[in-house]
């Protein structure tokens, strides 16, 4: 694919988001699903990868090239092979950014920046741009710089200690990437919102989501029924008990 394929318009596409262009710089799972969802929803989503590709088309079955992880994370998208260790590559990053609505990217934090692609350098110039940022820990904090992955987050958030078998007490992880799926959920839905907020004030914005974030936030309604009010309220039962098919 080239520059020029890669910017044209996507006519026929229809869907709510028909006529947005997201640039796609994400890999493995929480940016990809999101795009996906997005693409399914309509935009036209150019996909940035490395040259080789992103490393997981070559994860689990499927063909040389094209593993099924990659097509189900992938589906409905444009890819287009950019080298972003050189300056030739960054430079074409940003021309095909211009007109884009949405740029997506989950590189470890400070990563982008160095590479004159962060939020501060692309919104400058385009004040109409959403950029989202998707991490394991944020910004800032003991574990930014620290490697995410769902396991990890499964067991800081405590999700591991809620999914605990209630006579044995062992931490139990949910044996899917639920993690990355939810982050992914969360950070589509607020591309959404924050395009509706662009069309309402012409103004676009920095969106930031973070992997423990959304593991708390799914987390919440159920897992802290006991531990939210400073009333002294009755103990309520452990709603997880419920979810077992055996004692």
């Amino acid at each position: 694919m080239n520059e020029r394929t890669a910017t044209q318009t996507a006519s026929a596409r229809t869907g709510p988001l028909s006529g947005f262009r997201i640039l796609d710089l994400t890999a493995n799972m929480t940016g990809p699903y999101a795009t996906m969802i997005l693409a399914e929803q309509g935009a036209e989503v150019v996909k940035i990868e490395p040259p080789g590709g992103e490393v997981i088309r070559s994860v689990g079955t499927g063909r040389p090239g094209l593993s099924v992880y990659f097509a189900n994370l992938n589906r409905g998208k444009r890819s287009i092979v950019v080298d972003l260790k050189k300056d030739a590559g960054r430079a074409l990053v940003r021309r095909l950014a211009v007109g884009a609505e949405v740029f997506v990217q989950n590189f470890r934090p400070g990563v982008i920046d160095e590479m004159g692609l962060g939020a501060e350098v692309m919104r400058a110039a385009d004040p109409a741009l959403v950029y989202v940022s998707i991490s394991g820990f944020g910004r800032i904090g003991p574990y930014a710089e620290a490697p995410a992955y769902d396991h990890v987050v499964q067991a800081l958030s405590g999700m591991a200690a809620r999914n605990a078998h209630p006579k044995v007490g062992e931490p139990a992880l949910v044996r899917h990437g639920v993690v990355d799926k939810t982050t992914g959920l969360l950070a589509s839905q607020a591309i959404t919102a924050a395009l509706l907020a662009r069309e309402r004030t012409g103004l676009g914005d920095h969106v930031e989501l973070t992997m423990v974030d959304a593991a708390l936030h799914y987390l919440w309604p159920d897992g802290m029924m006991n531990h939210t009010t400073l009333d002294e309220d009755p103990h309520l039962p452990d709603l997880g008990a419920g979810f077992r098919l055996t004692e």
